[in-house]
């Protein structure tokens, strides 16, 4: 079964974005290796907002190289003839995400956002969540995740690795495994 990482920048606060959802608030670090990166993904899941931020880069889009059928996207309201680049996930999400993860492969990268992260906690899908700690304070935007917990499963997260860079962000890794609760 292939792993399903949530990897994302985030500020100090919390935060993966600002309430405009610009970017430039990460800071740039060159000795990360976005190449090496994005090899060890074959598969990557995208929210309608994060999808369509990255459209709007063009060529400097970092999924444009990649396959229709190695990137989904999940919206309801989008309509194919207008993200014919990617494969739309509609309904049923958690299931979708389940059978991608049971095909064989490299590892899936949860790209964004945090309704579709905490979707896919409640479900008991991640298997680890990756973040980028940049040395910034946002105070408001978009949180690390969100949901509605509405799931008898509890997480707990170990810390796998983390790695200071000089630039001050920390690269944090941390494996997610899950206990059903026993009051739900």
């Amino acid at each position: 079964m292939r792993n399903l990482r949530y990897n994302c920048a985030t500020s100090l606060d919390g935060f993966i974005a600002p309430p405009d959802r610009t970017t430039n608030w990460i800071v740039n670090d060159p000795s990360i290796d976005f190449d090496a990166l994005y090899a060890e993904f074959g598969t990557f899941i995208l929210g309608r907002k994060t999808y369509e931020e990255l459209k709007a880069q063009g060529e400097h889009n970092p999924l444009k190289s990649h396959s229709k059928d190695s990137v989904f996207v999940v919206s309801g309201t989008l309509r194919e003839e207008d993200c014919s680049e990617v494969t739309l996930i509609r309904d049923d999400i958690a299931s979708r995400v389940r059978s991608l993860m049971e095909m064989d492969g490299k590892d899936i990268w949860l790209f964004g956002g945090a309704e579709l992260a905490g979707l896919c906690l409640d479900a008991g899908l991640l298997t680890t969540i990756e973040v980028a700690i940049m040395p910034v304070l946002l105070q408001d935007g978009v949180k690390l995740m969100t949901g509605k917990k509405e799931s008898a499963l509890k997480p707990k997260l170990e810390l796998g690795s983390v790695n200071k860079l000089e630039t001050g962000i920390l690269m944090c890794r941390y494996n997610v495994t899950y206990e059903v609760e026993q009051n739900h």
